[in-house]
This record gives C-alpha cells, sequence and structure tokens, in this order.
C-alpha cells in the first residue's frame, strides 16, 4: 500500500505542471552566475491534437492530447497586460527550442528522496525511506549520457536494521542513480525523472501553463523584475510571470515564474496543484467503471484517499553568459490513505565543471535488443508501442536484478563484467527513448554509501549538498495565501466534493460507545473549503456536527468551524482516534476524560516539513461546556471503565497556542521532541483561569542499546473547570497506573525513562515513569508520587506499542496496553 501510495504521488509531484504566486523580490540570485549557478463541468469546445508534438522530436514520438479550444473571449481574458503576454509568447517559443550552440557539459548531479509515514494528525511523520545518491554526469550532444555513480545509500529507519539489506538489494538499481541535468528538449518546469517538453496542452494530465493552448487554463500577470550585470558589463533582466488558474481543479496550477526577458529561459519557478486530488473521484471522472471492481468491503477501509503536491521549485544558473542550467529543484508532495498520511520530498542539486567543454565522450554501446523509437506509427500506435516498452523494461529490470542475485547470468550480464573490472556499465535509452544513457556503477557498490560526495550522514539536512534556502524563500512569497485560483460558486466549475468515511471516521468510547462518522468537504477556490462533519454515538445517540469555512494554501490553514462535540480534556494521547479505541472496546482501556462543548472556534496551523521544522497552532473559542455523561461500560475483556468527570456547566470564551518541535531522524541518533501549551478562558467572574505545560523528550543510541528520557511539567493561575485539569495515570502518562478522576489536579509534574535496544523496527525495552497532579500550593508536600515500572515492545519506530505494566503506587496492579503512537 505505501509503495501504491508513493507511485501516485511521485507521479504527481514529478510529472511537473504549473504555478503559484510571485515573490515580492525573488531570493537571491547568483551575483555573478556565470560558473556554478547563480464533476461534470461546462466547457469551451475540445481539440483533438493531431498535429506532430514538436517537443518529442528527439524521440520520434507524435502525441495525441485533449484541450479546450482557445476562443476569443478565452484569449481576451487570458493576460492581464501586454506584457504578459509578450512573456509568455518568448517562453513558449524558447521552451522547446533546440539550442545547438549547447553541445556539452560536465556536471555533479546530487539527488536525495524522502518518504515519511504517520497516523494523521496524531502523531509525528516518521522517516520511512530515504535515497541519497551522488554521480558524475557528462552529457554531449548527439551521443547522450555518461553518468559515473561516485555515491549512493538508502535508509529505511522505521523499518530496522533486518530489512536493510533488502532494501539496498531493491534500491542499488544503476537506473535509480544519476539524476540527469538537462537535455534537449528537457521539460524545465519538472522535477524528478525529468521528460520530454510537449507541445500541446493535455487536460488529461496536469495541464502544463506554458504550452500551446494553456490560455483556455490559465490567467497572466506580470510581477516583479529584477537585473543584474556580469563581469563582461552584459546586463540580465528577469521578469515574473504569475500564473493562476481559471478554476479550482487537481490539475491546474497556481504560482510563480521567472524568465529571462532575452532568452525567454525559465530562470526559477515555485507552484504547486491549485487543490488536492481526490483519486476516487478523479479515477471515476476519467472511468465511471473504475471502482467496479474494488470490492464492497475495501473501499471504506481506503477512504478517502487524496494526494497534494504543496510545492514545486526550481532554480536555474547562468553559464557562459547565455546557457540556463538547472541548479536546484525540489518537490514536496503528501497522500493520505484513511488515517494514514504519506509525505514526499525530492531534492536535486547540480554543480558544474565545464559548459561546451572539448572532453570527448566514448560512444555509447546499447544492447542488441534495446528497444528503439520506430520510425512509421500513428499517434495512437506509438504511444501504445511506448506503454509497452515501459512495461518490458521494468519487467527485464525486475528479471535482471532476480537473475544477479541467483547468479544466474548471461557472460554478457554485469557480473561477468565484474570478474575483469572494478566497474560495470550498463546502457538504456531513458526519457521516452529520446537519450541514450551508459551508466557506470562500482562492482562493490557497499563503497558507495561512504563516499565523500554525500552528506556526512543520510540523516543530516544536507545544507551544503542540497541547499535549498533561495527556494524556501521562492515558495514562502510565491506560493502565499493570496495565491490561489479565483473563488467560485458554480458547481459546474468546482471539483466534486471528497467524502470521508470508514475507519479513519468510527471511534469507541464509554460516552458515545460506537461512534459512526462521515465528512463532506467541497473545495471552493481561492484556497477556501467548506466541511461538514456528522456523527452519532450508539450509546447517548447525541448527534455531533461540525460546519466550518477554512483557506489554505497547503502549509498554513485559517479556519472558522461552528460544533457540537464531545472532547478530550487529557493533553496528552489521542482518545477519539481510531487507535484508542480499539484498545478501549477490546480491553476497557478507554484512557481519555470528556465534557461536552457547543460553540464556534477560530484556528490557524502551520505545517512544517516532515524531516525539520516548527509546527505551531493557535486557537480562539467561544463555547458551551457541560458533562458528557458516560453511556455504556462495555469492553471485550469484561474490564470495567474509570468514572468520567463532572464538568463545571457554563460558557467560556478564550484562546490556546501551542508549538512543538522535532528534530532528528536517526532512531540512533539524538532526536528531540518538545511542546508548549498555553491556554486561557473566562466564564463567570469566578472562572477565568490560565493554564500553561510543556514537556521535552530526549532520545539517543548507545551501542546496541537506546535510551529515552521524558520531563514534563504544568501550572495554572486562577479557578480551573475539572474539564481543564490534568489527569495522570495510562499508557501514556504512568504506566501501571489507572486513569482516575481522582488524580487530578491543577498542577504536575512527569518524569518517564525507557531502555531498550537500538533497534527501531522491533524495540523491547524496559521502563519506569513518576509524577505527580494536584493542588499548585501543594507543591512542596508532594509525598510519594505515583509510580510504575514495567516492559514493552514496540514497532516501527513506536507506531505500534505493547506494554506490560506494574503500578507500584498508588496501586499495585498489572495492567496490559496496546496502543499506536508511542515515541520509543
Amino acid at each position: 500500500m505505501i509503495v501504491l501510495v508513493f507511485g501516485a504521488v511521485a507521479a504527481l509531484a514529478f510529472q511537473g505542471s504549473p504555478p503559484q504566486k510571485p515573490p515580492a523580490a525573488p531570493p537571491a540570485l547568483p551575483a555573478v552566475p556565470a560558473q556554478q549557478g547563480a464533476g461534470r463541468r461546462s466547457r469551451a469546445p475540445i481539440v483533438r491534437d493531431s498535429t506532430n508534438d514538436d517537443s518529442t522530436e528527439t524521440s520520434g514520438r507524435r502525441h495525441q492530447g485533449v484541450r479546450r479550444a482557445v476562443t476569443a473571449d478565452l484569449q481576451a481574458t487570458a493576460f492581464k497586460d501586454a506584457t504578459a503576454k509578450i512573456t509568455l509568447l518568448a517562453a513558449r517559443a524558447a521552451r522547446l527550442k533546440q539550442d545547438s550552440a549547447l553541445v556539452a557539459y560536465d556536471a555533479m548531479s546530487y539527488e536525495r528522496i524522502s518518504v515519511g509515514f504517520g497516523f494523521g494528525s496524531i502523531g509525528r511523520d516518521r522517516l520511512l525511506f530515504r535515497h541519497e545518491a551522488a554521480a558524475h554526469v557528462q552529457w554531449r550532444q548527439g551521443k547522450g549520457a555518461w553518468v559515473e555513480v561516485k555515491g549512493a545509500r538508502n535508509a529505511a529507519p522505521m523499518l530496522g536494521t533486518s530489512a536493510q539489506v533488502e532494501i539496498d538489494n531493491e534500491t542499488n538499481d544503476p537506473d535509480l542513480m544519476g539524476e540527469i541535468p538537462y537535455f534537449p528538449g528537457y521539460e524545465p518546469l519538472w522535477v524528478g525523472g525529468g521528460d520530454v517538453a510537449r507541445a500541446q496542452v493535455d487536460e488529461k494530465e496536469i495541464v502544463h501553463p506554458i504550452a500551446d493552448g494553456a490560455e483556455a487554463y490559465y490567467t497572466y500577470e506580470t510581477g516583479d523584475s529584477i537585473s543584474f550585470k556580469l563581469p563582461d558589463g552584459k546586463v540580465i533582466q528577469l521578469r515574473e510571470l504569475r500564473v493562476r488558474p481559471r478554476q479550482p481543479k487537481w490539475n491546474l496550477g497556481v504560482g510563480s515564474l521567472w524568465f529571462d526577458t532575452k532568452s525567454g529561459q525559465l530562470v526559477r519557478a515555485a507552484y504547486r496543484l491549485s487543490v488536492p486530488l481526490d483519486i476516487w473521484a478523479v479515477a471515476q471522472e476519467d472511468d465511471p467503471k473504475s471502482m467496479d471492481d474494488v470490492p464492497v468491503w475495501v473501499k471504506p477501509l481506503i477512504t478517502p484517499m487524496k494526494a497534494e503536491v504543496s510545492a514545486i521549485a526550481v532554480e536555474y544558473s547562468l553559464h557562459e553568459g547565455r546557457f540556463w542550467l538547472p541548479r536546484l529543484r525540489l518537490a514536496e508532495a503528501y497522500a493520505q490513505v484513511s488515517f494514514m498520511r504519506v509525505p514526499v520530498k525530492v531534492e536535486e542539486s547540480f554543480k558544474y565543471a565545464s559548459v561546451n567543454g572539448t572532453d570527448t565522450l566514448p560512444t555509447i554501446k546499447l544492447p542488441p535488443d534495446a528497444p528503439r523509437p520506430p520510425d512509421s506509427l500513428s499517434a495512437e500506435a506509438r504511444a501504445e508501442w511506448r506503454d509497452s516498452v515501459r512495461t518490458a523494461n521494468r519487467l527485464h529490470a525486475r528479471a535482471v536484478r532476480d537473475s544477479i542475485r541467483q547468479g544466474l547470468k548471461k557472460p554478457e550480464t554485469r557480473r561477468s563484467q565484474c570478474d575483469t573490472s572494478d566497474v560495470r556499465v550498463t546502457a538504456t535509452r531513458r526519457y521516452d527513448m529520446a537519450m541514450p544513457v551508459a551508466i557506470r556503477i562500482p562492482c562493490d557498490t557497499a563503497k558507495l554509501a561512504h563516499s565523500a560526495e554525500l552528506p556526512p550522514s543520510i540523516y543530516d539536512p544536507g545544507e551544503e549538498t542540497f541547499n535549498a534556502h533561495d527556494l524556501e524563500d521562492l515558495k514562502a512569497q510565491a506560493l502565499s495565501l493570496a495565491a490561489q485560483a479565483p473563488l467560485q460558486f458554480r458547481a459546474s466549475l468546482l471539483p466534486p466534493p471528497t467524502i470521508s468515511y470508514g475507519p479513519a471516521m468510527m471511534r469507541y468510547n464509554r460516552v458515545e460507545g460506537f461512534s459512526l462518522g462521515a465528512s463532506v468537504e467541497q473545495q471552493l477556490g481561492g484556497g477556501y473549503s467548506g466541511l461538514a462533519v456528522g456523527r452519532i454515538g450508539l450509546a447517548d445517540f447525541e448527534p455531533n456536527l461540525e460546519l466550518s469555512l477554512a483557506r489554505s494554501n497547503l502549509t498554513k490553514t485559517i479556519r472558522f468551524t461552528a460544533y457540537n462535540r464531545l472532547v478530550s480534556a487529557s493533553d496528552w494521547g489521542h482518545p477519539l482516534t481510531f487507535g484508542s479505541s480499539f484498545s478501549a472496546l477490546m480491553f476497557g482501556r478507554d484512557e481519555g476524560f470528556y465534557y461536552r462543548a457547543s460553540g464556534v472556534d477560530l484556528t490557524r496551523s502551520l505545517d512544517a516539513d516532515f524531516d525539520k521544522g516548527v509546527r505551531m497552532a493557535w486557537r480562539l473559542f467561544a463555547e458551551q461546556q457541560r458533562t458528557a455523561a458516560v453511556k455504556t461500560n462495555f469492553a471485550v475483556n469484561g474490564a470495567d471503565f474509570p468514572p468520567n468527570l463532572v464538568a463545571q456547566r457554563g460558557g467560556f470564551a478564550g484562546a490556546a497556542v501551542r508549538f512543538e518541535d522535532e528534530t532528528g531522524l536517526d532512531p540512533k541518533g539524538l532526536r528531540t521532541t518538545t511542546s508548549v501549551r498555553l491556554e486561557t478562558a473566562i466564564g463567570r467572574a469566578d472562572s477565568a483561569y490560565g493554564r500553561a505545560a510543556f514537556d521535552v523528550t530526549a532520545s539517543h543510541g548507545l551501542g546496541r542499546a537506546a535510551a529515552l528520557l521524558t520531563l514534563a511539567a504544568g501550572g495554572s493561575v486562577g479557578q480551573m473547570p475539572p474539564q481543564r485539569l490534568w489527569y495522570l495515570g495510562g499508557s501514556t502518562t504512568v504506566r501501571g497506573q489507572s486513569p482516575d478522576t481522582a488524580q487530578s489536579g491543577n498542577a504536575f509534574w512527569l518524569a518517564r525513562a525507557e531502555l531498550g535496544s537500538n533497534d527501531a523496527g522491533l524495540r523491547p525495552t524496559l521502563f519506569g515513569d513518576l509524577g505527580w497532579v494536584g493542588d499548585r500550593t501543594k507543591l512542596g508536600q508532594v509525598g510519594r508520587p505515583m509510580s510504575g515500572v514495567g516492559a514493552g515492545v514496540s514497532f516501527l519506530d513506536g507506531l505500534f506499542r505493547f506494554d506490560v505494566a506494574r503500578g507500584l503506587y498508588p496501586r499495585k496492579q498489572f495492567r496490559v496496553d496496546l496502543y499506536l503512537e508511542s515515541k520509543f
């Protein structure tokens, strides 16, 4: 499943596409970058292109696409100013131009692909997989490219050391190493696995904003400009083109493109897809019967299924005063399947030793059976041939890998080369058969992991190698909340709503019993979306309803919500999620304390990359709070649930803010998680309060072992209602102690320590917890704190965890817990 999701997101993120908004002043260009671098829808008439696609002449391929006709009305409204039209036409011509003056380059190519995994909003995004490679690339016009792999390594920290060998076997394929910076006809807006540029728009794919016919889908406006002088006195002027889609749709982009005004060449760009992609809806729009083969019971398990391309950014550097060649490329996306989240990030950088150098390249000798584009086929037949070749290539590559592992090789295969040499060479055609590529790789691939060309550690940020600081600045300005598709109110111009149900919307607790829910989200354009969430518990039959309006650029989100909902008072864990519900239903381990709230709130959240950064969210609220009565005591094992809190009934208005910071990706290295929470509210005159809490967790490898320490504390001022006190006990605070309303107070402290193996895939641990909760005026009279010890085992870097704990004080008891989202 993870591989499929990654493939879907990668296909979107790297198919390339449109753009977004402008930077007030583009991030620092190198002062002298001469060396290194600087549903249904009403639509216009449809055109089916049958002319030659000039963009693919290098491969002999013709492309037949589907696009709207650019009517006079569309042409008249496409450009906000005359300069925008001039810029677009120049860029369109330059994009497909074969520049015969560029005959060769010599460069180092670096790439990093990172894939994360997490359970939606309830936990951290772990690093599931990372691949890094460095290669020396030499390209010469008419001959192709020679790629010498200098370094390559992989990491899958979630899966543990036992999976590393298999991962290396699967990913140490020459075709996966050595991204080629440029070749004639290359699509300059794409990232990862470059492709040839297509002259015509094809609305069955991501609609390119510069291709012929794009005026039917986009509007264009001139943005900022900047000039700089080269040492020879030549002045380079760059101009920004702001691109906006005419309607909110998944295959239209929004962003900012910068071009050299003289050559029309792309210099830098930042863009994203205008709205998230609902994979179910898009599949059914393309083929109404596409989901017929999915069993009825399976679809709820993988709903919702959606993807977002949140940012693609590229930057070029100027060489020899005239050639713009790629310097940095970045793509960020994520997929969601039910409550699973898979973020993806691709980083590429290139450093050029020479451009148009005189070094010669040996001829690339393709295997006799290497596929070559046929010379005389119709467009349809050529497309079918191309697809069959791609499938055959994948099957052939898999067969070669298997045969190598088993030692079943022909004399000309890879191992036979290694019998007489330290390197092996493979040759193939890449980019839709457009260019021959020879790849030279050491026979001893283990040496590649320790290459000096790679960052010191695969977990390092790699600032020197993948320094995308300028691209981050460009993204922040070009992809702001103001850069959006237009706001729409006509249903025919809006994408189909996204409907979510199934396990992601199910839960079980002692108030609601088994609770079923569903949500409907509608993208409205302008960055706005409407969301309706409804659920009802089969024990209390009280309807829960949330109606919200949000505006987002996929990184920052502002949301206004009106609601009647069940709320968890706990600062730890996630009682109102599917994972916690399983433990409550099976073992009576409902560790939440609940109350009802009806009101409105305004929230703002800022998401960071899964591998770095601070997450922040604040909330303003006005709501009526009341007790949530316990309505069921059923658990499969017959255990009794603890009593629930009795809430102070009344209206409260206030604000809350939360900061979270995570550092470190290597489970064997230093990792820290920090959280700070602040809240204040006022109700009746005697119920104003303020509360603050923090917790810090640090873990580090100690040879074959690893240790973790968590320290947390909280305090308050004013009169806190019972629903805002702290409650200790349970799997997320003091293990071995049952959560209990008697173990509550307006101040607390907590310490947790663990010692386990240094393998995040399967980690046995020993632990001990101490905690105190009570009246803040009695901090000096703590006495004997709550305590518990035990042993556990976590899987997949804490994604799943099983504990057997022994309470020491105040209750001497054994507890068995199975839960999601532990930190160790």
